[in-house]
């Protein structure tokens, strides 16, 4: 691994690290409902997923979106989770095709969404999607 790439690796993980404390201070101060809980539990299930660990996680609405770049506008390459209130969740794509599906679990969401991983996403990038 070069210097840039420590670098992005280090960026990378500081935001996994920095959404999951964000994610358990609000579930401090909010309570626990269903879907904040179902955002952690994404969150450490993707944390533990070698591929999606080097996509930039953030989150929006509870749901957690995984980025090839570190800076908005976020180039989102795979589809994201989103925790229903049921305690169930929802990968959806942004393409038109929608729903890739609903499971029980949220190691089955983050399962779902590292089947649809392109084959050469890597590490994410540092800046824009056109910087790169």
């Amino acid at each position: 691994m070069n210097v840039n790439e420590e670098t992005r690796a280090a960026v990378v993980e500081a935001q996994w690290l920095d959404t999951r404390r964000a994610w358990e201070d609000r579930l401090e101060r909010l309570g626990s409902k269903v879907w904040h809980l179902g955002t952690i539990a994404v969150l450490e299930a993707a944390h533990e997923h070698p591929v999606l660990r080097q996509l930039y996680p953030y989150t929006s609405h509870c749901h957690v979106h995984f980025s090839s770049t570190t800076r908005f506008p976020y180039e989102v390459a795979v589809p994201f989770v989103i925790p229903l209130p049921d305690g169930r969740f929802r990968v959806v794509r942004r393409d038109p095709s929608g729903v890739v599906g609903e499971v029980d679990t949220a190691g089955e969401a983050v399962a779902l969404v590292a089947a649809h991983v392109p084959p050469r996403l890597r590490l994410a990038a540092t800046g824009l999607p056109m910087d790169g």
